[in-house]
């Protein structure tokens, strides 16, 4: 089975990832070779305007296939708590992925620690009948010093976790390195994703897979991490979504 990546920056010229389609289709060719066969991209949304994603996802899909590139992209984009409230309901559909009644969107949790603007975005997206995919939240301040148990409300509402691969390879540090094996040992992370910024954060869920079973020795949770479960939250969505009224 092949790699299914939920969180990557790979649409060029619009945040922090690639400057250029070249770095773009680089990455790309270097995430086929290690097994993926489809990736979210997903923008910062403060930093493009949401409605034009599409088109920007069409644009990538038609390089990709001019490069014979066998590699599936989906639209979707990172919403920062504070950008909640900006998007209109037609914008958060864009970015949006699952089936009617089972719809989410991937859900920054802040650098800075699980704050009340943090809480009340996740109210309002679960009001608006979105679920909640939460991004490396083991790459928040504090999350073993009480971010867990800020966090806690909103996993219990329904959001999951979807992890990152470099804090769990223990490329950020010591205290994400902590973060990351707490929430992969405690069976806190539904998926992992790579979060990559090509070409400065190159990496792919091979190097994912291989730091799970390096820290478990359990290479069925490396592949249901990489492969079953996030394959599985594109095509049916996460329990606790709900429909919004017309």
């Amino acid at each position: 089975m092949s790699f299914t990546d939920l969180h990557c920056h790979l649409l060029p010229g619009v945040d922090d990832g690639p400057a250029t389609i070249e770095e773009s289709l680089d990455y790309a060719m270097t995430a086929v070779a290690a097994g993926t066969s489809r990736i979210v991209a997903t923008p910062h949304v403060e930093r493009v305007d949401v409605r034009e994603l599409p088109d920007r996802v069409d644009e990538l899909r038609a390089a990709l296939a001019g490069e014979r590139i066998p590699l599936a992209v989906e639209c979707g984009g990172e919403l920062k708590p504070r950008s909640v409230w900006s998007l209109g309901q037609a914008e958060l559909e864009i970015i949006a992925h699952g089936p009617p009644g089972r719809r989410w969107v991937l859900y920054e949790v802040p650098f800075r620690g699980v704050d009340e603007l943090f809480v009340e975005g996740a109210r309002e997206l679960r009001d608006r009948g979105f679920g909640l995919v939460c991004a490396h939240p083991e790459r928040s301040q504090g999350l073993l010093t009480g971010g867990l148990t800020a966090l806690a409300p909103v996993l219990d509402a329904g959001a999951v976790v979807a992890a990152n691969v470099a804090p769990l390879a223990g490329e950020e540090g010591p205290e994400r390195h902590a973060a990351a094996l707490h929430v992969l040992r405690r069976r806190l992370a539904r998926v992992l994703a790579t979060d990559a910024h090509p070409p400065r954060r190159p990496f792919t869920l091979a190097d994912g897979e291989y730091a799970v079973e390096a820290a478990t020795g359990m290479p069925e949770l490396a592949e249901w991490l990489t492969t079953i479960a996030p394959a599985r939250l594109l095509d049916e969505g996460v329990e606790g979504a709900t429909p919004t009224a017309a």
